[in-house]
């Protein structure tokens, strides 16, 4: 992450943001599915951070969750697995599965409710890409498209798979799906991206009303986070680093994964068809950035 200098300092990170804080059985025997719960690498970082999803699995399962962690890579999906097994809280298994198609996205919930012999509680869906990659030109409709369909149409095919068997739980359940700021801030070089992150803030309230009141269903939706994938973003977007957040420093995967965990938990009981955003104040300041030394502190 790239270090800052000259905007007023944050104060000492709390542990939780450091993945460091003790779990405090907030889910003991809940089944959770988390579809995204391996880890993208950057050929460039020796020492990447942990991602969003790999973050969520293992806060969830240290919370006493039996996790699910599906990802389309085994090595990924494998390497959460074994975090999970190291730490000896909760339990894990892995499912391997392409969401870019009906049928993945499909076999994905199926066969995670195999390995939970049928018992869904929760359901966090960390999918998303930003571009296609340089094979794909740019702005066509074959970029729309596979943008899209990762984006949006994996998360409502998944949604729809696997909230009527979440419906069935005793006290219901839960379920997230992780958005972006993107989604408010649409000034960018990746129309399809922004796009269509806010139509799955729509998607998402939309299944909230469909499985209500049975099924809670929210976005979390993170700021500048200090992940490989955004990482790897901020070798193209200049200003991508703490200076652009009024907390003076990028998120981590824990942050957000903390959140997916109040969600996922009864803590939340009361909240369904929201965006809840962490970005460090970003969106809700005005995208204004951090404080300086001898910066405007009155009241307006």
């Amino acid at each position: 992450m790239e270090e800052v200098t000259g905007i007023i300092p944050p104060p000492d990170i709390a542990l939780e943001a450091t993945g460091k804080a003790p779990g405090r059985g907030r889910l003991i025997g809940k089944h959770i599915l988390v579809v995204g719960g391996g880890q993208s690498v950057n050929d460039f970082d020796p020492n990447p951070p942990i991602g969003n999803g790999r973050a969520a699995c293992i806060l969830l399962a240290r919370e006493g969750a039996t996790v699910v962690v599906a990802d389309r890579s085994r090595e990924a999906a494998q390497g959460t697995v074994d975090l999970i097994v190291e730490e000896g809280i909760g339990s894990a298994h892995l499912v391997v599965g392409d969401v870019a198609t009906p049928e993945g996205c499909s076999g994905i919930v199926q066969d995670a409710l195999k390995l939970l012999d049928g018992i869904l509680d929760g359901l966090v869906i960390g999918v998303g890409i930003v571009s296609p990659g340089p094979s794909v030109k740019p702005y066509s409709a074959e970029y729309w498209d596979i943008v899209m369909n990762i984006n949006v149409r994996s998360h409502f095919l998944i949604l729809q798979e696997a909230c009527p068997y979440i419906e069935k739980r005793p006290t219901g359940g839960s379920v997230v799906s992780i958005s972006s700021i993107s989604q408010y801030l649409p000034a960018s070089n990746e129309p399809a991206y922004n796009a269509s992150k806010a139509a799955l803030s729509v998607l998402i309230k939309n299944i909230s009303f469909q499985f209500a009141p049975r099924v809670r269903v929210n976005t979390v939706v993170p700021g500048l986070i200090d992940t490989p994938m955004g990482r790897s973003a901020g070798t193209t977007i200049k200003g991508r680093n703490a200076s652009a957040v009024p907390l003076s420093r990028q998120g981590t995967g824990w942050d957000i994964g903390y959140a997916i965990v109040f969600l996922m938990s009864g803590e939340s009981s009361y909240i369904t068809a929201q965006d809840i955003v962490v970005d460090g104040g970003r969106v809700g300041m005005g995208n204004r950035g951090a404080k300086v030394p001898g910066g405007a502190t009155g009241v307006s």
